[in-house]
């Protein structure tokens, strides 16, 4: 009986782990799609557009401008959570 719960057990591990990751991978894939202007960026660092520009847009450290004056989310989180 023992063998059948820890059986049981291992398998509700395995899928409970599948499903985790299978939603960390969707909100991943969504972060990386989701495009952020100038002017959400600028908020998002709590600052206005021109001082956005003047001390981070150009900044060789800063997540390079895409087409169309965009900046990929993702990398705008993972920048301010490496810097902070």
């Amino acid at each position: 009986m023992d063998k059948v719960f820890v059986s049981l057990s291992d398998w509700i591990k395995e899928i409970i782990e599948k499903t985790v990751n299978r939603l960390v991978q969707i909100k991943l894939d969504e972060a990386n799609a989701e495009l952020w202007t100038r002017e959400k960026v600028a908020d998002r660092l709590n600052m206005s557009p021109a001082t956005f520009d003047k001390y981070y847009r150009y900044d060789k450290n800063f997540p390079k401008e895409l087409p169309g004056v965009r900046w990929k989310k993702a990398e705008i989180i993972a920048w301010l959570n490496n810097k902070y």
